[in-house]
Protein backbone atom coordinates (compact mmCIF):
# COMPACT_ATOMS: atom_id res chain seq x y z
CA UNK A 1 0.00 0.00 0.00
CA UNK A 2 2.69 2.48 1.20
CA UNK A 3 4.21 1.64 -2.42
CA UNK A 4 1.31 2.55 -4.22
CA UNK A 5 0.50 5.23 -2.71
CA UNK A 6 4.39 6.39 -2.80
CA UNK A 7 4.19 6.04 -6.87
CA UNK A 8 0.62 8.00 -6.79
CA UNK A 9 2.41 10.45 -5.77
CA UNK A 10 5.30 10.42 -7.83
CA UNK A 11 3.09 10.01 -11.13
CA UNK A 12 1.12 13.43 -9.57
CA UNK A 13 4.46 15.18 -9.63
CA UNK A 14 5.59 14.02 -13.06
CA UNK A 15 2.73 15.83 -14.39
CA UNK A 16 2.82 18.81 -12.21
CA UNK A 17 6.50 19.10 -13.34
CA UNK A 18 5.35 18.40 -17.14
CA UNK A 19 2.65 21.11 -17.27
CA UNK A 20 4.87 23.28 -15.86
CA UNK A 21 7.58 22.60 -18.68
CA UNK A 22 4.95 22.69 -21.56
CA UNK A 23 3.97 26.44 -19.78
CA UNK A 24 7.32 27.44 -20.19
CA UNK A 25 7.19 26.54 -23.82
CA UNK A 26 4.36 28.62 -24.18
CA UNK A 27 6.19 31.64 -22.15
CA UNK A 28 9.63 30.91 -24.48
CA UNK A 29 7.14 31.34 -27.73
CA UNK A 30 5.88 34.52 -26.31
CA UNK A 31 9.34 35.63 -26.09
CA UNK A 32 9.96 34.60 -29.56
CA UNK A 33 7.29 36.74 -30.83
CA UNK A 34 8.47 39.86 -28.30
CA UNK A 35 11.98 39.45 -29.79
CA UNK A 36 10.26 39.55 -33.29
CA UNK A 37 8.06 42.89 -32.53
CA UNK A 38 11.05 44.56 -30.94
CA UNK A 39 13.49 44.08 -33.40
CA UNK A 40 11.19 45.20 -36.11
CA UNK A 41 10.54 48.74 -34.42
CA UNK A 42 11.53 51.64 -35.96
CA UNK A 43 11.98 54.14 -33.33
CA UNK A 44 11.86 57.85 -34.26
CA UNK A 45 15.61 59.29 -34.34
CA UNK A 46 16.65 63.01 -33.67
CA UNK A 47 17.84 65.18 -36.22
CA UNK A 48 21.68 64.89 -37.19
CA UNK A 49 22.21 68.71 -36.31
CA UNK A 50 20.51 67.87 -32.82
CA UNK A 51 23.35 64.89 -31.83
CA UNK A 52 25.69 65.90 -28.89
CA UNK A 53 29.14 64.97 -28.83
CA UNK A 54 29.59 61.41 -26.92
CA UNK A 55 32.45 60.05 -24.63
CA UNK A 56 33.05 56.27 -25.75
CA UNK A 57 33.96 54.80 -22.13
CA UNK A 58 35.89 51.42 -22.48
CA UNK A 59 37.02 49.52 -19.07
CA UNK A 60 39.53 47.06 -20.39
CA UNK A 61 40.86 44.00 -18.30
CA UNK A 62 43.01 41.29 -20.51
CA UNK A 63 42.69 40.29 -23.64
CA UNK A 64 39.16 39.40 -24.72
CA UNK A 65 38.42 37.82 -27.67
CA UNK A 66 38.98 39.10 -31.03
CA UNK A 67 39.59 42.00 -28.97
CA UNK A 68 40.93 44.40 -31.94
CA UNK A 69 38.40 43.60 -33.88
CA UNK A 70 35.94 44.87 -30.81
CA UNK A 71 37.58 48.50 -30.60
CA UNK A 72 38.05 48.82 -33.89
CA UNK A 73 34.12 48.81 -34.67
CA UNK A 74 34.18 51.59 -32.40
CA UNK A 75 36.80 54.01 -33.96
CA UNK A 76 35.33 53.57 -37.45
CA UNK A 77 31.64 54.80 -36.24
CA UNK A 78 29.89 56.69 -38.64
CA UNK A 79 28.52 59.74 -35.98
CA UNK A 80 27.70 63.19 -37.71
CA UNK A 81 29.02 65.16 -34.27
CA UNK A 82 32.16 64.65 -32.04
CA UNK A 83 33.02 62.05 -30.19
CA UNK A 84 36.07 60.44 -28.34
CA UNK A 85 37.31 57.47 -27.17
CA UNK A 86 38.61 56.60 -23.19
CA UNK A 87 40.13 53.43 -22.09
CA UNK A 88 40.69 52.68 -18.76
CA UNK A 89 42.86 50.14 -17.54
CA UNK A 90 43.83 49.53 -13.47
CA UNK A 91 47.70 48.19 -14.56
CA UNK A 92 50.00 50.02 -17.16
CA UNK A 93 51.03 46.78 -18.18
CA UNK A 94 47.62 45.28 -19.35
CA UNK A 95 48.54 43.28 -22.62
CA UNK A 96 44.75 45.13 -23.57
CA UNK A 97 46.80 48.27 -23.92
CA UNK A 98 49.10 47.46 -26.29
CA UNK A 99 45.95 46.02 -28.92
CA UNK A 100 44.09 49.50 -28.31
CA UNK A 101 46.90 51.62 -28.53
CA UNK A 102 47.63 49.78 -32.53
CA UNK A 103 43.78 50.24 -33.42
CA UNK A 104 44.03 54.52 -31.75
CA UNK A 105 47.20 54.27 -34.32
CA UNK A 106 45.12 53.46 -37.26
CA UNK A 107 42.53 55.95 -36.67
CA UNK A 108 44.58 59.69 -35.76
CA UNK A 109 41.54 61.24 -36.57
CA UNK A 110 39.75 59.71 -33.56
CA UNK A 111 40.47 61.87 -30.13
CA UNK A 112 41.66 58.95 -27.82
CA UNK A 113 42.64 59.08 -24.23
CA UNK A 114 44.10 56.45 -22.06
CA UNK A 115 43.68 56.20 -18.55
CA UNK A 116 44.93 54.21 -15.09
CA UNK A 117 42.18 53.74 -12.70
CA UNK A 118 42.50 52.22 -9.06
CA UNK A 119 41.04 49.01 -8.83
CA UNK A 120 41.26 49.29 -5.17
CA UNK A 121 38.29 52.33 -5.37
CA UNK A 122 35.79 49.50 -4.70
CA UNK A 123 34.58 45.80 -4.23
CA UNK A 124 33.78 46.16 -8.30
CA UNK A 125 36.71 46.41 -9.92
CA UNK A 126 34.90 46.94 -13.52
CA UNK A 127 32.93 50.23 -11.67
CA UNK A 128 36.38 51.37 -10.42
CA UNK A 129 37.33 51.53 -14.10
CA UNK A 130 34.78 53.08 -15.04
CA UNK A 131 34.89 56.10 -12.38
CA UNK A 132 38.13 56.82 -13.90
CA UNK A 133 37.39 57.17 -17.25
CA UNK A 134 33.92 59.47 -16.51
CA UNK A 135 36.43 61.48 -14.95
CA UNK A 136 38.41 61.77 -18.04
CA UNK A 137 35.76 62.19 -20.02
CA UNK A 138 35.11 65.47 -22.30
CA UNK A 139 31.99 65.44 -22.45
CA UNK A 140 28.29 65.12 -20.55
CA UNK A 141 26.82 62.43 -22.71
CA UNK A 142 28.65 59.15 -21.81
CA UNK A 143 27.80 55.57 -23.33
CA UNK A 144 29.69 52.21 -21.80
CA UNK A 145 30.36 48.87 -23.50
CA UNK A 146 32.68 46.32 -22.42
CA UNK A 147 35.85 44.91 -24.52
CA UNK A 148 33.96 42.21 -26.10
CA UNK A 149 31.59 44.22 -27.24
CA UNK A 150 31.65 44.75 -31.24
CA UNK A 151 28.82 46.97 -32.77
CA UNK A 152 27.97 48.13 -36.68
CA UNK A 153 29.32 51.36 -37.93
CA UNK A 154 25.91 53.15 -37.54
CA UNK A 155 25.47 52.32 -34.04
CA UNK A 156 26.20 55.15 -32.30
CA UNK A 157 24.19 57.47 -34.76
CA UNK A 158 20.76 55.12 -34.01
CA UNK A 159 21.19 55.09 -30.47
CA UNK A 160 22.13 58.88 -29.71
CA UNK A 161 19.39 59.58 -32.33
CA UNK A 162 16.89 57.43 -30.43
CA UNK A 163 17.80 58.96 -26.76
CA UNK A 164 17.51 62.15 -28.01
CA UNK A 165 14.47 61.41 -30.03
CA UNK A 166 12.84 60.21 -26.80
CA UNK A 167 14.23 62.55 -23.92
CA UNK A 168 15.35 59.47 -22.26
CA UNK A 169 17.71 59.55 -19.00
CA UNK A 170 19.32 55.80 -20.02
CA UNK A 171 19.56 53.87 -23.06
CA UNK A 172 20.45 50.20 -23.01
CA UNK A 173 20.33 47.33 -25.98
CA UNK A 174 19.80 43.91 -26.42
CA UNK A 175 23.07 41.64 -26.21
CA UNK A 176 23.42 39.29 -28.48
CA UNK A 177 25.99 36.18 -28.66
CA UNK A 178 28.56 35.69 -31.39
CA UNK A 179 31.85 34.30 -33.08
CA UNK A 180 31.97 31.08 -31.26
CA UNK A 181 34.23 28.55 -32.00
CA UNK A 182 34.23 26.23 -29.12
CA UNK A 183 31.38 24.09 -26.87
CA UNK A 184 31.89 26.81 -23.50
CA UNK A 185 31.90 29.57 -26.04
CA UNK A 186 28.86 28.16 -27.96
CA UNK A 187 26.79 27.55 -24.82
CA UNK A 188 27.52 31.09 -23.92
CA UNK A 189 26.51 32.79 -26.74
CA UNK A 190 23.12 30.68 -27.26
CA UNK A 191 22.39 31.32 -23.70
CA UNK A 192 23.44 35.10 -24.30
CA UNK A 193 20.80 35.00 -28.00
CA UNK A 194 18.19 32.36 -27.38
CA UNK A 195 17.17 33.17 -23.43
CA UNK A 196 18.57 36.46 -22.50
CA UNK A 197 17.59 38.35 -25.33
CA UNK A 198 14.13 36.95 -25.90
CA UNK A 199 13.91 37.70 -22.16
CA UNK A 200 14.78 41.47 -22.25
CA UNK A 201 11.77 42.05 -24.58
CA UNK A 202 9.58 39.86 -23.42
CA UNK A 203 9.78 41.95 -20.15
CA UNK A 204 9.42 45.07 -22.18
CA UNK A 205 6.65 43.98 -24.14
CA UNK A 206 4.59 41.81 -21.69
CA UNK A 207 5.73 43.89 -18.62
CA UNK A 208 7.09 47.56 -19.59
CA UNK A 209 10.39 46.96 -17.80
CA UNK A 210 13.21 47.68 -19.05
CA UNK A 211 16.09 46.08 -17.98
CA UNK A 212 19.56 47.64 -18.32
CA UNK A 213 22.59 45.92 -18.98
CA UNK A 214 26.64 47.29 -18.33
CA UNK A 215 27.56 45.80 -22.08
CA UNK A 216 26.25 49.00 -23.51
CA UNK A 217 24.51 51.96 -21.52
CA UNK A 218 24.08 55.28 -22.55
CA UNK A 219 23.03 58.39 -19.95
CA UNK A 220 24.37 61.82 -19.14
CA UNK A 221 26.98 61.75 -16.73
CA UNK A 222 25.81 65.63 -14.53
CA UNK A 223 22.03 63.51 -14.11
CA UNK A 224 24.00 60.32 -12.89
CA UNK A 225 26.10 62.87 -10.68
CA UNK A 226 23.09 64.87 -9.40
CA UNK A 227 20.04 62.33 -9.56
CA UNK A 228 22.45 58.90 -8.22
CA UNK A 229 25.34 60.25 -5.99
CA UNK A 230 27.61 59.14 -9.39
CA UNK A 231 29.05 55.67 -9.65
CA UNK A 232 30.44 56.10 -6.55
CA UNK A 233 27.30 54.61 -5.25
CA UNK A 234 27.78 51.17 -6.84
CA UNK A 235 30.99 51.00 -6.03
CA UNK A 236 30.83 47.59 -4.34
CA UNK A 237 27.37 46.41 -5.81
CA UNK A 238 28.40 43.96 -8.34
CA UNK A 239 25.07 43.98 -10.70
CA UNK A 240 25.81 48.04 -10.78
CA UNK A 241 24.18 48.33 -14.49
CA UNK A 242 20.57 46.49 -13.30
CA UNK A 243 20.86 48.68 -9.98
CA UNK A 244 21.31 51.78 -11.68
CA UNK A 245 18.38 51.21 -13.96
CA UNK A 246 16.19 50.38 -11.03
CA UNK A 247 16.71 54.09 -9.49
CA UNK A 248 16.59 55.78 -12.69
CA UNK A 249 13.16 54.18 -12.84
CA UNK A 250 12.15 54.99 -9.51
CA UNK A 251 12.97 58.82 -9.90
CA UNK A 252 10.34 58.22 -12.65
CA UNK A 253 13.26 58.56 -15.46
CA UNK A 254 12.71 56.93 -19.02
CA UNK A 255 15.24 54.36 -19.33
CA UNK A 256 14.87 52.91 -22.99
CA UNK A 257 15.42 48.79 -24.51
CA UNK A 258 16.98 49.69 -28.19
CA UNK A 259 16.28 47.35 -30.83
CA UNK A 260 19.50 48.08 -32.18
CA UNK A 261 21.28 45.22 -30.57
CA UNK A 262 25.01 44.48 -29.74
CA UNK A 263 27.26 41.73 -30.32
CA UNK A 264 29.01 40.04 -27.34
CA UNK A 265 32.27 37.93 -28.65
CA UNK A 266 32.73 34.81 -27.11
CA UNK A 267 34.80 32.86 -29.16
CA UNK A 268 37.14 30.56 -27.26
CA UNK A 269 36.07 30.53 -23.67
CA UNK A 270 36.26 27.15 -22.41
CA UNK A 271 32.70 25.29 -20.23
CA UNK A 272 34.32 26.32 -16.71
CA UNK A 273 33.70 30.43 -17.90
CA UNK A 274 30.22 29.81 -18.79
CA UNK A 275 29.63 27.55 -15.58
CA UNK A 276 31.51 29.96 -13.34
CA UNK A 277 29.90 33.15 -15.01
CA UNK A 278 26.24 31.65 -14.69
CA UNK A 279 26.90 30.49 -11.45
CA UNK A 280 27.87 34.06 -10.06
CA UNK A 281 24.64 35.34 -12.21
CA UNK A 282 22.09 33.12 -10.34
CA UNK A 283 23.57 34.31 -7.49
CA UNK A 284 22.90 37.90 -8.16
CA UNK A 285 19.47 36.97 -9.58
CA UNK A 286 17.90 35.66 -6.55
CA UNK A 287 19.27 38.61 -4.38
CA UNK A 288 17.98 40.70 -6.80
CA UNK A 289 14.66 39.58 -7.34
CA UNK A 290 13.24 36.45 -6.18
CA UNK A 291 9.86 35.89 -8.20
CA UNK A 292 12.20 36.42 -11.34
CA UNK A 293 14.74 33.78 -9.85
CA UNK A 294 11.81 31.06 -9.21
CA UNK A 295 10.81 31.97 -12.62
CA UNK A 296 14.06 30.90 -13.97
CA UNK A 297 13.69 27.63 -13.52
CA UNK A 298 9.81 27.89 -14.60
CA UNK A 299 11.68 28.88 -18.26
CA UNK A 300 13.65 25.82 -18.05
CA UNK A 301 11.71 23.38 -19.90
CA UNK A 302 14.45 21.02 -20.72
CA UNK A 303 15.07 20.41 -17.12
CA UNK A 304 11.72 20.53 -15.88
CA UNK A 305 11.02 17.39 -18.74
CA UNK A 306 13.92 15.66 -17.39
CA UNK A 307 13.25 15.62 -13.37
CA UNK A 308 9.42 14.60 -14.62
CA UNK A 309 10.90 11.75 -16.31
CA UNK A 310 12.99 10.98 -13.25
CA UNK A 311 10.42 10.92 -10.49
CA UNK A 312 7.83 8.86 -13.23
CA UNK A 313 10.45 6.48 -13.18
CA UNK A 314 10.28 6.53 -16.60
CA UNK A 315 7.09 5.64 -17.28
CA UNK A 316 6.61 5.99 -21.14
CA UNK A 317 3.69 8.51 -21.50
CA UNK A 318 5.45 10.71 -19.33
CA UNK A 319 9.15 10.18 -21.00
CA UNK A 320 7.68 10.21 -24.85
CA UNK A 321 5.83 13.65 -23.62
CA UNK A 322 9.26 14.89 -21.89
CA UNK A 323 11.21 13.84 -25.51
CA UNK A 324 8.81 16.48 -27.56
CA UNK A 325 9.04 18.91 -24.96
CA UNK A 326 13.26 19.05 -25.29
CA UNK A 327 12.79 18.69 -29.00
CA UNK A 328 10.53 21.66 -29.45
CA UNK A 329 12.63 24.02 -26.70
CA UNK A 330 16.08 22.91 -29.12
CA UNK A 331 13.58 24.39 -32.32
CA UNK A 332 12.49 27.10 -30.05
CA UNK A 333 16.04 27.94 -29.39
CA UNK A 334 17.26 27.89 -32.71
CA UNK A 335 14.41 30.41 -33.74
CA UNK A 336 15.09 32.81 -31.26
CA UNK A 337 18.73 32.59 -32.27
CA UNK A 338 18.06 33.38 -35.75
CA UNK A 339 15.49 35.96 -34.78
CA UNK A 340 18.64 38.07 -33.38
CA UNK A 341 21.51 36.54 -34.97
CA UNK A 342 21.56 33.96 -37.48
CA UNK A 343 22.23 30.10 -36.73
CA UNK A 344 24.34 28.99 -34.35
CA UNK A 345 26.59 25.98 -36.56
CA UNK A 346 25.21 22.73 -36.73
CA UNK A 347 27.88 21.17 -34.43
CA UNK A 348 26.65 23.15 -31.75
CA UNK A 349 22.73 22.81 -32.18
CA UNK A 350 22.67 20.04 -29.88
CA UNK A 351 24.47 21.60 -27.25
CA UNK A 352 21.00 24.15 -26.40
CA UNK A 353 19.53 21.41 -23.73
CA UNK A 354 22.78 20.37 -22.78
CA UNK A 355 23.45 24.04 -21.59
CA UNK A 356 20.01 23.78 -19.86
CA UNK A 357 20.59 20.75 -18.04
CA UNK A 358 23.72 22.16 -16.44
CA UNK A 359 21.92 25.54 -15.69
CA UNK A 360 19.39 23.46 -13.60
CA UNK A 361 22.46 22.58 -10.68
CA UNK A 362 23.49 25.75 -10.54
CA UNK A 363 20.27 26.88 -10.00
CA UNK A 364 20.02 25.14 -6.67
CA UNK A 365 23.33 25.73 -5.94
CA UNK A 366 22.33 29.38 -5.81
CA UNK A 367 19.71 28.32 -3.18
CA UNK A 368 22.13 27.80 -0.49
CA UNK A 369 25.30 30.07 -1.64
CA UNK A 370 26.08 33.65 -2.00
CA UNK A 371 29.49 33.46 -2.47
CA UNK A 372 31.87 33.90 -5.15
CA UNK A 373 35.10 34.06 -6.01
CA UNK A 374 35.80 37.18 -8.76
CA UNK A 375 38.98 38.11 -9.79
CA UNK A 376 40.93 36.56 -7.12
CA UNK A 377 38.57 37.77 -4.27
CA UNK A 378 35.79 35.46 -2.52
CA UNK A 379 32.71 37.69 -1.71
CA UNK A 380 29.47 37.67 -0.37
CA UNK A 381 26.04 38.99 -1.54
CA UNK A 382 23.84 41.07 0.32
CA UNK A 383 20.97 42.77 -0.37
CA UNK A 384 20.74 44.05 -4.39
CA UNK A 385 24.39 42.54 -4.80
CA UNK A 386 25.84 44.59 -2.13
CA UNK A 387 29.03 42.77 -2.40
CA UNK A 388 30.64 41.91 1.10
CA UNK A 389 34.47 40.39 1.46
CA UNK A 390 35.55 37.50 2.97
CA UNK A 391 38.84 38.65 3.19
CA UNK A 392 37.97 42.19 4.15
CA UNK A 393 40.70 44.61 2.74
CA UNK A 394 39.65 48.66 3.15
CA UNK A 395 39.85 50.84 0.25
CA UNK A 396 39.84 54.43 -0.20
CA UNK A 397 37.33 56.39 0.70
CA UNK A 398 38.26 59.46 -1.89
CA UNK A 399 37.98 58.99 -5.26
CA UNK A 400 40.83 57.73 -7.53
CA UNK A 401 43.85 59.28 -8.83
CA UNK A 402 43.57 59.92 -12.50
CA UNK A 403 46.61 59.86 -14.85
CA UNK A 404 45.42 60.78 -18.18
CA UNK A 405 47.70 59.70 -21.49
CA UNK A 406 46.44 61.63 -24.66
CA UNK A 407 47.30 59.08 -26.72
Amino acid sequence: METLAYDGISTYVAWGLLGVAAFALLLFSLGLLATWRHSRRRPALAPEDALPPVSLLKPLKGLEDELEANLESFFVQRYPAAFEIVIATAHADDPALDVARAVAARHPEVPVRFVLSDEGYGLNPKVANLVTAVEAARYDLIHQSDGNVRVPPDYLRRIVGEYVAADASVLTSVVVGVGERTAGAAMENIQLSGFIAPAMCLALEAAKITCVCGKSMLLRRSELDAELGGLASVRDVLCEDFVLGERYKALGKKVLLSPTPVHNVNVSCGPERFLSRHSRWLKMRITLHLPGFLADLGSNPVALAVLATLASGFDARITGLAGVVIVLKGVADHTAIRLVRGPVPLRYVLLAPVKDLVLFPLWVNAIFSRTVVWRGRRLRFGKNTQLVPLDPAPHPDDAPALVVDPR
